[in-house]
């Protein structure tokens, strides 16, 4: 099931994210309401369009708990990922990372925290958990065979 690498990335991005509501209720507690509520359909819009897809979701789910989120979700066939998954799937993490950035920048120390925790959840994924991912049909994995970094395990 979930590995202790993708259980900690997991745990970085969201502490970035608790940063940056912190940052938005300082000054907009509406905002960061609504940060909120996106922050939970940005997650389940993750789980739906990438996860669901996934043929690790059921017992080999790196992150734990995309998975077991995945599992009660629609099933999806596991098929290469269409433009419009990858798409959503990037446009719902972009607006978990950029909403708050408008007022995370009149607070240099929380804007700071919260891009060195992103990073590190990022550095987490691409270095510790992908490489055990055994998703084929992974972009991520598919450019990093085309480049010749890391190899694929799995099928």
């Amino acid at each position: 099931m979930g590995s202790l690498h993708g259980i900690t990335s997991l745990a970085v991005f969201t502490l970035a994210l608790v940063v940056g509501l912190m940052g938005i209720a300082h000054s907009a507690p509406t905002a960061a309401a609504l940060y909120a509520m996106l922050l939970g359909a940005a997650a389940l819009t993750v789980c739906g369009t990438y996860c669901a897809k996934c043929p690790c979701r059921k017992e080999a789910c790196g992150h734990l708990l995309p998975g077991l989120i995945a599992r009660i979700l629609p099933a999806r066939r596991q098929t290469p990922y269409s433009t419009f998954d990858l798409v959503l799937t990037a446009a719902a993490l972009a607006a978990m990372v950029l909403f708050p950035q408008p007022w995370l920048t009149r607070l240099p120390v929380l804007l700071v925290l919260f891009w060195l925790l992103v990073i590190a959840a990022a550095a987490e994924i691409l270095g510790r958990v992908c490489p055990r991912c055994r998703n084929p049909h992974c972009p991520v994995k598919t450019v990093k065979r085309r480049s010749g970094h890391g190899k694929q395990i799995g099928p």
